[in-house]
């Protein structure tokens, strides 16, 4: 599997290197902004639209664009996520954050530059027929919306601490994280033609994995080290951990682990790279 994922992100680089070239000297910082919070990652994202991908036997060439649009929309919501008037983040990925090489003026709008240039990818996607453009177009943009990270982000800055409950970090972890996963499975779910039954087992299994995967990042933050987990330490103030504590979160992983398992059941063997892919975003903290 690690081979498959090294192949898979070598060819997300290079599409998102390709992607972010400039040759105006005008807006020359605002592309290295851009291409700096771009690069890197494990490109879990993308590589979750390939292994979901695979179910439906979907050319490689026709999710590289979807899957890289996923990339650069996280990657314009990790630039947003650290602003000081948001998360008030110092480190991403094991370096400074983009805001503090490149100004929160110039981060704000290459994040902006993200965003866009992830929807042109799709939108002008000539491996995807004009109606698998539209549709993907859709999720992506509702990803990112009032029913998506937005949505999630607004959430987790304006709740105070005594008002935190297990519902309210539901939301949040559902959409600041799982939506995207959520906009991945989807995407694949479409370009695949999948049927209602198909579409809605990936569904499932994305929110319940996306969830999952958050607890894991909510635990690294408690019990991690800042230099293998990348970004700054016991930061996160609506962290899950904190508020059931260690025991029972591993608990709830294990709970959302199962179920997005089970979801992947009406697939049978064919679905034995998604639950690969599913260990090895929760084996973390094992």
């Amino acid at each position: 599997m690690k081979e498959k994922m090294q192949h898979i992100k070598r060819l997300i680089d290079d599409e998102i290197d390709k992607r972010l070239q400039n040759d105006n000297p005008l807006i020359e910082a605002l592309y290295k902004s851009a291409a700096y919070s771009a690069a890197g990652g494990k490109r879990i994202r993308a590589i979750f639209v390939f292994f979901t991908g695979e179910l439906f036997d979907v050319p490689e060439e026709r999710l590289i664009q979807p899957a890289c649009a996923i990339e650069l929309i996280h990657a314009a919501s990790l630039i947003m996520d650290d602003l000081p008037y948001m998360d008030d983040s110092q480190l991403r990925r094991g370096k400074p954050a983009n805001h503090v090489v490149f100004g929160q003026d110039v981060a704000l709008l290459a994040s902006i530059g993200l965003i866009s240039e992830g929807m042109q990818l799709v939108l002008s996607d000539e491996n995807l027929t004009p109606e698998e453009r539209l549709k993907v177009g859709q999720v992506l943009s509702a990803s990112f919306g009032f029913n998506g990270l937005a949505a999630g982000q607004f959430v987790d800055l304006k709740i105070k601490d005594k008002h935190v409950n297990f519902e309210i970090i539901e939301f949040i972890n559902q959409k600041k994280t799982a939506a995207l996963f959520s906009a991945a499975g989807k995407i694949a779910a479409i370009i695949g033609h999948a049927d209602e039954k198909q579409t809605k087992a990936i569904q499932d299994f994305s929110d319940d994995i996306g969830f999952a995967f958050q607890i894991v990042d909510d635990m690294l933050d408690m019990i991690g080290e800042e230099k293998v987990v990348g970004k700054n330490l016991e930061h996160d103030r609506m962290n899950f951990v904190k508020l059931v504590g260690m025991e029972e979160a591993k608990k709830y992983l294990q709970e959302y682990h199962q179920k997005a398992e089970k979801a992947l059941n009406i697939f049978g063997e064919r679905a034995a790279g998604l639950r690969e892919l599913s260990e090895y975003l929760i084996q973390r903290v094992r």
